[in-house]
Parts: C-alpha cells; sequence; structure tokens
C-alpha cells in the first residue's frame, strides 16, 4: 500500500481526518487533530448534539474542551455531520469513537462498530486507513472489522487500505490536560500502516507514542490496564470486608503496606464504575470463551466489585442499627452521584445504585452532588443547593469522594440538629478518620468498624 498521499499530508496538514462519534472520548479526540490544523469531519448521529456543536455548545463536562471546540469553529477546521457517505469520501483517515457498551446480560454489545465499520465499508477506497480507538476485544478488529471492511469494499487489506488501534487510554476530567502526557499505543495492520499512524499521531500531540505489533496486542494493552485494576480494588475490597469483620481498620493496614517498596496500594470503596472498569473484563471474557477457557480470577474479581453497592447498604443498616434506627423513614443525605470524584459522569456509578436501593428501602433521601445541582438522574432529585441537604439528617452517606466533601463542617451540622440521637455518617469512600471529627458521630467506613466519636 502506497503511503506518500499519508505522509505528505501529515507534512502539509492536508489530510482529512473523520471521527465517527462524538462523545466523551469521540470530540476530544477530533478536536485534538483541529488544535495541530488537521481539517475534521465529526459524525454523529444524534441531530441535536450536532446542533449543540455547530453552536459551540457540548455536555460533555472536560476543562479545556469548549475552548478547542470555539477555536475549530473559528477557523473552520471543523465540520459536524450526520451524513456517513460524505464523511467516508471526503476523508483520508477515519477514527471510530463509538461506545461498546456491555449488556444487561454481561455480554460487549458492538452494534455500533459493526454499522459505522459497514457504512465505512461500502465506500472505502484506495488508500484510506481506518482507526479505532473505541475499547474492543484483542479479536474484534481481527474477526470483525477485518473482515466487515473487506468484504463490503471489495478491497485488499495492506494491498488498497490499511487497519490500526490506538485505544484511547483518557482519564475523564482530565482528557485535555493529559493528551500531552499520557503515552499513545498503536498496532497497525502492517509495520508499515502502523508506522504511519505512529507519524500521525506525532504530529498532534508531544506524548510518547508505542508502536506494538498488531491491533489485536495494542487492545490487549488496553484491556490489561484496567483489569489489572479491577481486580486489585476486588482484592482490598475483599480483604476491607473480611478486615472490618476482625476488627482491623483497612485504611491503617493500606497505610503500613504502602512502606514497601513493590506495594501498589488500591482502595476499597462502595463499587467500580464508569465505562471502562466494570465493562473491560467482560471483552477478554468473551474471547476466552472462544477459546474454551475460563478466566476465573477475571470473573471473580467482577463479581466482588459488583457485591460493593450491596455491602454498603448494609454498612448503612449495621450503623442506623447501631443508634436504633432503621433504614425506613430516617432522614439520609447522600454526597454524590458520580462514579468517581470531581466528574460529571454516572455511567455504571455504584453511587446511583446505592441511593436507588435506600429509596427502595424507603428512607427520606436528600442528594448532593454540586457536579448535578438540581437535576433529575434515574427518579432520584439531586438538590439545588448544599444549604438544604444536612437540615434535620438523621445519617449521612457520602458515596463520590469530590473534593468539596472533603471539608464537611459537622460542628455546624450537629448545632443545628434538634435530634438528639448521635449523627450517622457511613464514608464510603473512607476520606475522614473518626479521630478527627468532632463528638457526636457515629462513624463507620469500608473495612472499618462503627466507631463513636
Amino acid at each position: 500500500m502506497d503511503l506518500s498521499t499519508i505522509y505528505s499530508g501529515i507534512n502539509s496538514r492536508e489530510l482529512i481526518i473523520s471521527v465517527f462519534g462524538l462523545g466523551r472520548i469521540g470530540l476530544p479526540t477530533a478536536l485534538m487533530f483541529t488544535r495541530a490544523k488537521y481539517h475534521v469531519i465529526g459524525v454523529d448521529i444524534d441531530e441535536a448534539l450536532l446542533i449543540d456543536l455547530r453552536n459551540k455548545n457540548t455536555f460533555i463536562d472536560e476543562p479545556g474542551l469548549v475552548d478547542l471546540l470555539e477555536d475549530a469553529i473559528e477557523n473552520n477546521l471543523i465540520e459536524f455531520t450526520s451524513d456517513f457517505s460524505h464523511a467516508i469520501t471526503h476523508s483520508n483517515i477515519m477514527i471510530i469513537c463509538v461506545p461498546t457498551p456491555v449488556s444487561e446480560n454481561k455480554v460487549p454489545d458492538y452494534r455500533a462498530i459493526k454499522d459505522v465499520t459497514q457504512k465505512i465499508g461500502n465506500q472505502l477506497f484506495q488508500g484510506q486507513i481506518v482507526i479505532c480507538e473505541s475499547s474492543i476485544s484483542p479479536t474484534t478488529i481481527r474477526d470483525l472489522i477485518i473482515p466487515i471492511l473487506e468484504e463490503n469494499s471489495r478491497l485488499q487489506l495492506n494491498v488498497n487500505f490499511g487497519v490500526c488501534s490506538c485505544p484511547e487510554r483518557a482519564d475523564p476530567g482530565k482528557i485535555i490536560a493529559n493528551f500531552d502526557k499520557v503515552t499513545r499505543i498503536v498496532g497497525g495492520s502492517s509495520q508499515e500502516i502502523g508506522e504511519a499512524i505512529v507519524t500521525l499521531y506525532k504530529s498532534i500531540t508531544n506524548a510518547d507514542i508505542i508502536q506494538l505489533s498488531t491491533p489485536g496486542t495494542a487492545n490487549a494493552v488496553k484491556l490489561t490496564e484496567n483489569i489489572f485494576r479491577d481486580v486489585n480494588i476486588a482484592l482490598i475490597n475483599e480483604l476491607a470486608v473480611l478486615y472490618e469483620k476482625l476488627g482491623i481498620d483497612v485504611k491503617e493496614v493500606i497505610r503500613g503496606a504502602s512502606t514497601k517498596y513493590n506495594f501498589q496500594p488500591h482502595y476499597p470503596g462502595p463499587g467500580v464504575g464508569g465505562p471502562c472498569l466494570p465493562a473491560n473484563p467482560y471483552y477478554i471474557i468473551q474471547d476466552a470463551d472462544k477459546m474454551d477457557y475460563i478466566p476465573f480470577l477475571i470473573r471473580v474479581a467482577r463479581e466482588v466489585n459488583d457485591r460493593m453497592p450491596a455491602y454498603t447498604l448494609d454498612l448503612i443498616t449495621d450503623a442506623l442499627n447501631y443508634v436504633g434506627k432503621s433504614i425506613k423513614d430516617t432522614k439520609i443525605t447522600v454526597l454524590g452521584l458520580s462514579y468517581k470524584a470531581n466528574v460529571r459522569d454516572i455511567q455504571i456509578s455504584p453511587s446511583i445504585k446505592v441511593a436507588k436501593m435506600l429509596k427502595e428501602k424507603n428512607a427520606i433521601i436528600t442528594i448532593w452532588d454540586p457536579y448535578y445541582m438540581g437535576e433529575s438522574l434515574e427518579e432520584l432529585q439531586i438538590a439545588e443547593t448544599s444549604q438544604e441537604v444536612f437540615k434535620e439528617t438523621d445519617c449521612i452517606v457520602l458515596l463520590t469522594d469530590h473534593k468539596e466533601f472533603k471539608d464537611i463542617h459537622f460542628e455546624e451540622i450537629l448545632n443545628n440538629r434538634d435530634n438528639e440521637n448521635p449523627l450517622v455518617f457511613v464514608d464510603s469512600r473512607n476520606v475522614y478518620d473518626p479521630e478527627n471529627l468532632p463528638k457526636g458521630i457515629v462513624y463507620c467506613g469500608v473495612g472499618r468498624k462503627i466507631k463513636e466519636t
């Protein structure tokens, strides 16, 4: 395959890049190319989203993103369309950034990948390269994407067109800030095509770009990173549950273990959320099933982490029972619905699961999350201001460790209560140490026994 047009287009910035899927990964990716002065065609099926983007608005709460969007539009470096045909026939490089969720049955859903690939294959022409940044299994490019492209286009891989994997390694909330810092990995359908895409990505970022042998290897790297974290979080969650029963403080254990040079600390909590960690293990599990292999550890880790919202509910129940109360009809303040700290994102959030369980148990819940003020999410209403959430509360449940929750004014809350019962505080992220809290609180955390302050 002749790559001279690709290299000359990189040098001249005359390459045209299409990005399919303009969500949390696709839009920042598109705008990083416009930052480097490439012309980009952004493609999405959501017409309302496209209208917002043309008006310089985005639902994605990502620092620096709006500035990049405004700059790209003002300099005519980006266009937004739902016309796949236009994008495919006017592009040299096509980047797939569509979602790949996991179904309720824990099976990866590649319908969006398949649909985009079919559309590209129908109009693929000589010299184009297709890049997949979406999270997929190691075999998906080999067994799904390449066969569709070849069959629909009647072209031959590495002779007429190329395919690469460059899986996203983004951290929501820091995508723009980390773009020039986090190493990218590229696996091409041939050595030469991989080298060309390494050159392309080097033209848009100061981060290192590492070339791997195949697209499947690149995808395996991405999944290994996230499965490593998921398994280790499951391990500390498992130990936390046990240590709490043994009367041992898991936070103290982690602090002590961290003095060993080769210990990598992970922290327990109410569960694991987000678009990647709860889903990525199932991509590997599906590939393992094809090989008649059972990845026991990966499966069990998922089960452990999936049980943590229920364990958190048990903590709340036990802490309330300690002061003679039950969940039913108790005024409970829930802090945080996002799946992790300091982001506006509730994808597969364990906090949502715990809040819903409290509601099902007929608790009187008030929810505060500074990233969703006054909104209604999945039948959960969030308060408009923080001032109303602590009034006459019996119990505070911290589910997401937003920075705003790391300096709760407990003295003020206690002084404004008419209730003589102790204030119950369930700290599912172990943000606080009970020794530093004022008197009048019954504290418990994940892997930490109930303690009166």
